[in-house]
């Protein structure tokens, strides 16, 4: 899988881009970068209300991605 795959993956899995970074050994820019990426591409909606401080998690979309920052599009 790539970078951006492997980000989305664990991010619709719950995981906070902080955790994504640590889990797959990435710079938390880098993650961010990723997420953004998506978000772009209308794959996944951001859910944060305005910037996201270092280490918070964001409100959950759906039931399955409880403190994930992006859910996916219905």
């Amino acid at each position: 899988m790539s970078v951006l795959t492997d980000v989305l993956t664990a991010t619709r899995a719950g995981a906070t881009p902080d955790a994504v970074a640590r889990r797959l050994g990435l710079d938390q820019g880098l993650v961010d970068a990723a997420i953004d990426h998506w978000v772009r591409l209308g794959v996944v909606t951001s859910v944060c209300a305005g910037p996201r401080a270092p280490g918070a998690a964001c409100a959950a979309a759906t039931p399955a991605c409880a403190g994930c920052p992006v859910a996916p599009r219905r």
